[in-house]
């Protein structure tokens, strides 16, 4: 807590002192001295934390009555916590935020959400999901007092991309769409951010396998003017080719992810850069069944972009990448190895990319000639992806056993 700076600590202490008049002896007590007491008063003294709590408790009222509500001291905070992110020091960052969010409570509410959007970024970093979903909607709430649909769309786009990543695709899909209608209403909304808007929008239809819906906000993305999307145009070109890869459209995908890849500026944003790389080896493995050179090249830069700067998320994808490179290769040893590795750990890859990945270590297994029990499994996941609705997996399972069915027979 920061307290009022002197003289205003000192005339605050001799106010309260002089309401319940009491002397400056009375007042005093273990650690502090009457003589200090006076100094306090007369502004020569800067109060410390066990002087206040102990003149609190004898003045009868609460510490937080000594604490500085400047905005100054919001300003200060927030900016403390912004050069802890920007050093990569999330932990001091949260600190640093949530003070300054409880003293910018009684500032204006677009200095309020300032502070609250940092602090859910800074959660985001240390993986705290409901810490972070709770600074986002004290941030939408924020916004909504301003009354600014700026604002409000850009914390309506995070708990999407949140609430998605929480497994709550239902509710990512409404908080989208409740973006996505301010966008629509309100002029002083970019074209930029409308296009976050439709991106997180697809990517929660993609996940709840709407994909007629989100094949129609892709193409509302890719329809607004480049020159306005800027470097968003790759993500919005990595999304189309997403949706078309769900819908069964391989070439179409791969040929919009290959626009995206020349599109893609590594200053831009490195990791985007590595990782759509990684999602281009993985759809060519899966559509022609070769490592060619190119193959290999964008393996290679995706390998060491995730290395030096990737996150669990991303080496797990890497870890799925190599173990297909594996499969193709016909090391199937090394493919059921990776495979496992990736699939021990829980929420690494996405729910799509997981099943994927263990179709893949089952294809391993039987080609291994592990007899009946992998193809079991597939059966059993083709079924399961049917009945879930994931038509464009259950058609990848069914093929994996129907190949593997062929070979044993």
């Amino acid at each position: 807590m920061r307290y009022l700076e002197q003289p205003e600590f000192g005339q605050l202490v001799s106010s309260l002192r002089h309401e319940r008049g009491l002397s400056q002896v009375e007042i005093a007590g273990a650690g502090v001295s009457a003589s200090y007491v006076s100094r306090l008063e007369s502004g020569h003294r800067a109060p410390t934390a066990h002087a206040v709590r102990g003149l609190a408790a004898r003045l009868g009222v609460s510490e937080d009555v000594f604490r500085a509500r400047s905005s100054h001291v919001a300003a200060t905070l927030q900016a403390e916590g912004m050069s802890a992110l920007d050093d990569a020091r999330p932990r001091l960052a949260v600190e640093s935020l949530t003070e300054a969010a409880a003293e910018a409570e009684e500032a204006t509410s677009e200095v309020l959400w300032q502070v609250l959007w940092h602090l859910a970024r800074a959660h985001q970093q240390l993986g705290e999901r409901a810490e972070q979903r709770r600074a986002l909607e004290r941030c939408l709430a924020a916004a909504d007092g301003h009354g600014s649909p700026v604002l409000q769309v850009k914390a309506l786009v995070a708990l999407a991309a949140c609430a998605q990543e929480a497994g709550g695709i239902e509710e990512s899909v409404a908080f989208a769409h409740r973006a996505l209608t301010l966008c629509d209403d309100r002029r002083e909304v970019s074209r930029t951010d409308t296009a976050r808007t439709l991106l997180a929008l697809v990517a929660a239809e993609t996940e709840a396998g709407r994909l007629g819906d989100a094949s129609h906000h892709a193409d509302l993305a890719r329809l607004i003017p480049v020159e306005e999307l800027g470097p968003l145009r790759v993500r919005v070109l990595w999304a189309s080719a997403t949706v078309a890869v769900r819908q069964g459209a391989g070439r179409r995908g791969l040929e919009l992810l290959e626009e995206a890849l020349d599109a893609a500026a590594r200053r831009d944003d490195l990791l985007l850069w590595g990782r759509l790389r990684l999602d281009a080896v993985a759809l060519r493995l899966r559509l022609t069944g070769e490592v060619t050179d190119q193959v290999e090249e964008w393996y290679a830069e995706a390998r060491t972009v995730v290395e030096l700067i990737g996150g669990r998320a991303h080496r797990a994808e890497l870890l799925a990448v190599q173990a297909r490179m594996a499969l193709v290769r016909g090391d199937c040893e090394q493919a059921a190895t990776l495979a496992r590795q990736v699939l021990a750990e829980p929420g690494a890859l996405d729910r799509h990319n997981r099943a994927r990945t263990e179709l893949l270590l089952h294809q391993a297994e039987v080609a291994r000639g592990d007899g009946s029990a992998p193809i079991a499994e597939l059966r059993a996941m083709a079924e399961r992806l049917q009945a879930d609705g994931s038509l464009d997996l259950a058609a990848e399972a069914w093929k994996a056993l129907a190949d593997a069915l062929a070979a044993g027979g």
